[in-house]
């Protein structure tokens, strides 16, 4: 079993910068970092994937090279089990690997809403995994009707990204809240920024 000071689960944003910051705090100590896809998306870029940056791949965060120089270990796998009291993380390849201190940064998955139908064909949710992402956009390069649930920071950006991509698609988003934006913004601003997606079709 080998045997890490710093374990990290998670390669995104903060399980890379919590790898590196453990690491040039305590140069001494061993880290590593588990991750469980083999190409790591920068979480703020997805919804560009579907515009200006074009595809998944040209979205990646550079693990195997930042890590690596770092002095930190990387390990592909999905992490099955965590114990507690052993101090053990188990692998999806049955390896067990123990710690001394466990740093979880797995992310977040997006809340789909219990709506019939979410299972159907060509209904999406956005995930931070790049084979999946490249299958959506050649979904959008296919579509005349785009809808989107959510009108958040990602749901708007998705939104202008596919109308910068193809501007003869059709774009509507759907937002259970009064305004778009609204948990970040007040009603002002919100009006302001539907009226802005409104002139951009």
């Amino acid at each position: 079993m080998k045997k890490y000071d710093v374990v990290v689960i998670g390669a995104s944003a903060a399980g890379l910068t919590a790898g590196i910051t453990a690491k040039r705090h305590y140069p001494g100590k061993s880290v590593l970092v588990i991750r469980k896809e083999q190409l790591v998306s920068i979480p703020c870029g997805i919804p560009y994937v579907f515009g200006v940056v074009g595809t998944p791949d040209k979205n990646l965060m550079p693990v195997d090279d930042l890590l690596p120089k770092n002095g930190i270990d990387t390990l592909v796998g999905n992490v099955e089990r965590i114990d507690r009291d052993q101090r053990t993380v188990a692998i999806s390849s049955g390896e067990q690997i123990e710690y001394q201190r466990l740093i979880i940064a797995a992310g977040s998955d997006a809340i789909v809403p219990p709506i019939q139908g979410v299972d159907k064909k060509n209904i999406y949710v956005v995930k931070k995994d790049v084979p999946y992402l490249q299958e959506v956009v050649a979904s959008v390069e296919k579509a005349n009707n785009i809808c989107i649930v959510g009108c958040g920071f990602i749901g708007v950006e998705i939104a202008e990204e596919c109308k910068r991509r193809r501007p003869d698609v059709n774009v509507h988003i759907v937002e259970m809240m009064r305004h778009c934006l609204q948990l970040v913004y007040d009603e002002d601003f919100c009006v302001k920024a539907e009226e802005a997606l409104r002139d951009q079709g």
